[in-house]
């Protein structure tokens, strides 16, 4: 048996097996002695899978290594305290590259204050870069992918789609509004990294729920317009499983969202959708099969 033959999914329900795990968040979350919890997550840059050299500065490449663990914290309504860095690069790699990803890197950290704290480098024939970030949230306030009830609005922040013409290198990391919506009763919650029919699948993949969109409300952005050339279900498509989004998709009560809603247009710019709704389960429902968004293997 091979990887490719079992796929990403697979390979994670084998490893949970062997670990005697059932691990559904991207994010660890370990109880602290202070009464809240501690979260710990980490993602990983590959080059050939997650970027191309000629197509991302240096810079960009920083920012990126560590906005996708800190949309990780965001998603869990965290605060992100510290990370460490470990990075992969070939021999003949400039010092000035090495430099230059470095600052993107802390541009973003002195951003969200996060502590840089350490870290390791290897030689490898391809650069890649996972960052670790230790952060922390109240234990009432920590939010997780389980948690949805029927009848919850399903909503999302920002606009989706079309991230492969630059945006999945330069987004910001919805830390504050991920604050927000846990102080605001969201019943879960996950980042846009994978696609939206593909996450909002790991959203509500625990007990008898399904979900009903209205495709009409799907907020898109221009650059899925652009990539699909103005035709309105190649748009769509788009917005639905194109993946880097880092968006945050979350469900909650209509009755809370109706309060929360005229709070958050008053504290941020960012746009916020309800999308559809979380249903019963009917008899015979079965997610959408085949690539619902973007997978390793």
């Amino acid at each position: 048996m091979r990887i490719e033959s079992i796929g990403e999914f697979g390979l994670i329900r084998l490893i949970q097996g062997w670990l005697n795990q059932h691990i559904l968040d991207d994010t660890a979350v370990l109880p602290a002695p202070s009464g809240r919890n501690q979260l710990l997550t980490i993602d990983t840059l590959v080059e050939g899978v997650d970027f191309l050299r000629g197509r991302a500065t240096p810079e960009q490449l920083g920012w990126k290594a560590l906005a996708v663990s800190l949309s990780d914290i965001a998603a869990m309504g965290g605060k992100p305290e510290a990370a460490v860095i470990s990075l992969t690069l070939p021999r003949r790699t400039p010092v000035r590259f090495v430099r230059k990803f470095y600052d993107g890197l802390q541009k973003l950290a002195r951003r969200f204050q996060v502590a840089l704290v350490g870290g390791d480098l290897s030689r490898g024939s391809k650069l890649s870069c996972s960052v670790a970030v230790l952060g922390e949230a109240g234990r009432k306030r920590t939010i997780f992918r389980t948690g949805a009830k029927v009848g919850d609005f399903i909503c999302v922040t920002g606009r989706l789609g079309g991230s492969i013409l630059g945006r999945h290198l330069t987004f910001m990391p919805r830390i504050k509004e991920g604050q927000f919506l846990a102080r605001g009763g969201v019943h879960s919650m996950i980042d846009v990294s994978d696609g939206l029919v593909q996450d909002l699948n790991h959203l509500l993949s625990q007990g008898k729920l399904a979900y009903a969109l209205d495709e009409t409300q799907i907020p898109v952005t221009p650059a899925a317009r652009k990539l699909a050339r103005g035709n309105f279900k190649k748009t769509l498509a788009h917005a639905l499983t194109d993946g880097e989004d880092f968006e945050l998709l979350f469900t909650i009560s209509p009755r809370q969202f109706r309060k929360l809603q005229p709070l958050w247009k008053r504290r941020f710019r960012t746009p916020v959708s309800v999308i559809g709704r979380v249903i019963r389960r009917p008899k015979g429902w079965k997610a959408p099969q085949g690539r619902c968004g973007f997978r390793h293997f």
